[in-house]
């Protein structure tokens, strides 16, 4: 059995990732997702995976130990920094740590106590996984990493995206000109989307954005919703358990991360054809190319992007058709899980 270790209690990226290989690899492994109770215990539910949860109040150490006591795991399985340094230092080599960084803050490349835990703990962990060479690149101690380290990406499947639209969705009812999906956190510049959306509004570009997600910078948009008369032309969508109707509506998906270790959401939205503009950093720049959207530095460079695709119909169907092209490419779900599989056998 596999325990999969998480810090948060809501649905993104990386938890998707974990959901994602419990379910591809099922037929071949038994599964414990352990994450505090919250928001992520309805999402699992309605994927099929309650029975796969062990809530807890808060990761720690103690909880981590509790776990590994109980459910004997021939691997465990921590997902990003924190995480991964609880499990190492809860574990000192008892049971195999893969350590799964999903992200690359900005103090990964700084001399931080953050960054110096984990070079620390490292010496407990069997195996680390990146999402991508800007991970790798970023962390300042990658160097001197002793165990071995692979960059897996993410898994992904086109299908698995196509189906959870809803068949019967009427695209008006959830329509946008630009779409912004993902926490309302710094890391995401949920903000920087505001503006973009203000700028094109007020020029008359376009008439509708949304915004889909939750977090704490949520009545931050709010305020600046109100401050500048867009209600009803900005709307704030809050958490929602399944995006893709969302994507599957708008026109355009806009993402202005300030880092991103991969960037799931632009090859969901390229799985329903929708072009992506997204932020030169991380992840993004290895899947957004002239293919399928535009690769933006400041706000001007997103309105200028956005108001190309919006006033060329041509530029827009050729966009449209390399994103589904762009999301094929990277339709790897069973060579991931494959992957995965054959790490755990040679540390379990």
């Amino acid at each position: 059995m596999i325990l999969h270790v998480i810090k948060s209690n809501i649905y993104s990226g990386a938890e998707n990732v974990v959901c994602q290989i419990i379910k591809g690899l099922s037929d071949r492994e038994d599964f414990i997702y352990m994450a505090p109770r919250g928001p992520i215990e309805d999402k699992l539910n309605s994927i099929g995976l309650s029975d796969k949860y062990r809530g807890i109040p808060k990761l720690t150490i103690s909880e981590i130990q509790k776990a590994v006591d109980e459910l004997h795991p021939s691997v465990v399985h921590a997902h990003d920094f924190t995480a991964s340094v609880l499990c190492a230092y809860a574990l000192k080599g008892k049971v195999p740590v893969v350590s799964h960084l999903h992200n690359n803050p900005p103090w990964i490349q700084k001399i931080h106590y953050k960054t110096i835990s984990y070079l620390m703990a490292c010496k407990y962990i069997s195996h680390i996984l990146m999402v991508s060479e800007a991970v790798k690149n970023e962390y300042r101690y990658t160097g001197k990493l002793k165990c071995p380290i692979t960059i897996v990406g993410n898994p992904f499947s086109v299908e698995g995206v196509t189906s959870q639209v809803n068949p019967d969705l009427d695209p008006s009812a959830l329509a946008s000109d630009i779409l912004f999906v993902g926490r309302l956190t710094e890391q995401k510049n949920p903000l920087l989307f505001a503006n973009i959306a203000k700028t094109l509004l007020e020029d008359g570009t376009i008439s509708l954005a949304r915004v889909v997600g939750g977090g704490e910078l949520y009545d931050d948009l709010a305020a600046f919703i109100s401050d500048n008369n867009l209600s009803g032309k900005l709307i704030l969508e809050g958490f929602k358990k399944n995006s893709y109707d969302y994507m599957a509506s708008t026109k355009v998906q806009v993402m202005p991360s300030k880092w991103e270790g991969f960037g799931l959401v632009a090859l969901e939205a390229m799985a329903l054809q929708k072009p992506v503009v997204g932020t030169a950093n991380g992840g993004l720049v290895n899947i957004i190319d002239d293919s399928c959207g535009y690769i933006c530095n400041e706000a001007d460079d997103y309105v200028g992007a956005i108001k190309e695709l919006l006033a060329d119909e041509s530029v827009y169907q050729q966009k449209s058709k390399g994103a589904s092209a762009r999301a094929l490419a990277y339709n790897n779900i069973n060579e991931y899980c494959d992957k995965l599989f054959e790490i755990y056998k040679e540390l379990g």
